[in-house]
């Protein structure tokens, strides 16, 4: 404990020195120690030891961090950029695993990894460099809790599809349904019950037995989350998003803060450990490649969900560059896919040396990102400017559409746009579904039924497409909405008689069916599905083109439509004459 902590303390305090953050610190004791330190027999079992304590305490605190209130009531900026960002971040790791030769469960695992940021690096670089106000620091605290709450989920989603490969169906349907009560039963009585209890237990107790009963649930809900075949991050995570929810909260972190900081540093040094200095080396390309994916992907996924939020574009390329290094999750679910045997030790290593990488970038990133923005803003085309300000302006139309209309409208607009997130949810389900039984499904027919793998994956893609349609015709329905509003804001803006009308000429024309038909086939050629073969892709790109062209001329023949003017009625006197 004495050389691991200390090592832990100075390497920290060396890199703070040069503005980066303490967890790099972490991470580097860690390697130090594996690499060049001989230790005394039985000490990887006593950091293993402390790495599960460090991983409980740390998921603990950031499930205490979550206000469900705050998110309720201020969250909305956020959970749009969420929304929009995390299934982007998941589906580019799924697609890139894919391309870099990984099986399905690699590829997902990829992706969860992929799906979120740093609170605490980001939080302590954007104090540092002071490059947003407060409220926009708020917002993208936010977007990394909902990031949080997701990837607990996919967490919970790996842990068994990992560890369950060898079960038998039996066990394997024992296990899902244990998991299922246990996360109903936290969700809805836990987040209910456990705080009323914890607050009659602080109302006749003090600080300190209130804090022990805090600590006591915590390792009860992990072991329990363990016992079932989650992981302990599960358990630990919604102990502290109940205590969160509890009024002794403010006491708990003050008795857990000196105890997150101990452990929190050994999981990480472990982490750390896990990690050889030669396959560091070995995999300089693939951690520049992991990198670059990562900031890339992040980079364009948070513009994406600022826009989409109609926020401020400079604000949105600040926090988006802010975004751009990984999380703690990303450790945790490495770890555990080491653990599992789901990756080896060199994918392990490339995704620890990105993430180191993505830290130290960062600071340097932040200091610069206003005076970049404003650099390319200056050089940048005319033709781009003028693309991003009519796309804008479309969005600001919306908007406005959206004021003036009725509130029974509006209320109507609102149901549409919760049913479509939840609609798009359900697609990405779908997708993984279909992504994980091609191989299996196509094997299990072929032996079954004859013919050859190809043409049972065939029929599994056009199933897949039979599926996907009718949510994403119901997908297509909110946007024709959205586009009825865009009308009825040009309608307001302009003022001009003839416009009277035009939206619901223009949306009479817009067809739900070929929209919702064109982005189940962009679905469906962008997700894997391992046929060698690609004239299926040609098949549906030219069904795509077809009918994308024929949507565009059915939209243009109902915009040209609306346009005319009406001739002024003549009264019937004037006939006569």
């Amino acid at each position: 404990m004495a050389i691991l902590v200390i090592l832990a303390a100075f390497s920290s305090f060396m890199l703070t020195k040069l503005k980066l953050p303490s967890l790099v610190g972490f991470l580097i004791a860690g390697i130090i120690i594996a690499n060049y330190l001989e230790l005394p027999e039985g000490t990887e079992d006593i950091v293993s030891m402390f790495s599960d304590l460090g991983l409980v305490m740390l998921m603990f605190s950031i499930g205490m961090e979550i206000d469900i209130t705050k998110l309720k009531i201020q969250g909305k900026f956020g959970i749009v950029i969420a929304i929009v960002q995390v299934p982007v971040m998941l589906f580019a790791g799924i697609i890139a695993g894919s391309a870099l030769g990984y099986d399905s469960l690699q590829s997902l695992t990829f992706g969860a990894i992929l799906a979120g940021a740093s609170t605490a690096v980001v939080t302590a670089v954007l104090k540092t460099n002071n490059v947003l106000e407060q409220d926009k620091v708020e917002i993208l605290i936010i977007v990394m809790i909902i990031e949080d709450i997701s990837q607990v989920i996919m967490i919970s989603i790996l842990t068994p599809m990992m560890g369950g490969s060898n079960m038998s169906t039996d066990d394997l349907i024992v296990l899902i349904l244990s998991i299922a009560i246990f996360m109903i039963a936290s969700f809805t009585l836990g987040l209910k019950i456990v705080p009323k209890v914890i607050n009659w237990f602080y109302d006749r107790s003090n600080d300190e037995l209130i804090s022990l009963l805090c600590m006591g649930l915590l390792f009860a809900f992990a072991l329990l989350a363990s016992q079932i075949g989650l992981s302990v991050a599960i358990g630990a995570f919604l102990t502290g998003v109940m205590v969160g929810l509890s009024r002794p909260k403010h006491v708990v972190e003050q008795y857990v803060d000196p105890l997150k900081s101990l452990f929190m540093a050994m999981f990480f040094i472990s982490v750390g450990m896990e990690v050889t200095v030669n396959s560091l080396v070995e995999n300089v390309p693939t951690i520049i490649l992991f990198y670059a994916l990562f900031a890339i992907c992040m980079f364009l996924a948070v513009n994406a969900g600022y826009w989409f939020a109609s926020g401020d574009p400079r604000n949105g390329w600040i926090s988006a560059v802010s975004m751009c290094t990984m999380g703690e999750f990303a450790f945790i679910i490495s770890k555990l896919a080491l653990d599992y045997n789901v990756f080896d030790q060199s994918f392990y290593s490339s995704i620890i040396g990105a993430a180191i990488l993505s830290m130290i970038m960062l600071p340097v990133l932040v200091s610069t990102s206003g005076k970049t923005y404003d650099k390319l803003y200056s050089l940048s085309p005319g033709f781009i400017r003028k693309t991003g300000g009519f796309v804008t302006e479309e969005r600001d139309m919306m908007t406005k559409g959206l004021s003036v209309v009725s509130h029974r409208t509006k209320e109507r607009f609102a149901r549409r746009a919760t049913s479509s997130a939840f609609l798009f949810m359900v697609v990405l389900i779908i997708e993984i579904v279909f992504f994980f039984v091609y191989t299996p499904l196509s094997e299990w027919l072929t032996k079954n039924f004859g013919a050859d793998e190809y043409t049972w994956r065939l029929v599994i893609l056009f199933v897949n497409i039979v599926v996907l349609l009718e949510p994403c015709r119901r997908i297509a329905n909110f946007l024709r909405f959205a586009v009825y509003l865009i009308e009825r804001g040009k309608d307001h803006e302009e003022g001009i008689p003839h416009r009277e009308g035009r939206s619901q000429k223009v949306t009479e024309y817009f067809s739900t069916l070929a929209v919702g038909a064109a982005i189940t086939v962009t679905i469906v050629i962008l997700v894997p599905n391992g046929l060698s073969n690609i004239v299926h892709i040609f098949v549906l790109l030219l069904a795509l083109a077809f009918i994308v062209t024929f949507q565009y001329y059915r939209f243009k023949k109902g915009m040209e439509e609306a346009i005319q003017p009406t001739e002024p009625s003549v009264p019937d006197e004037q006939k006569t004459e």
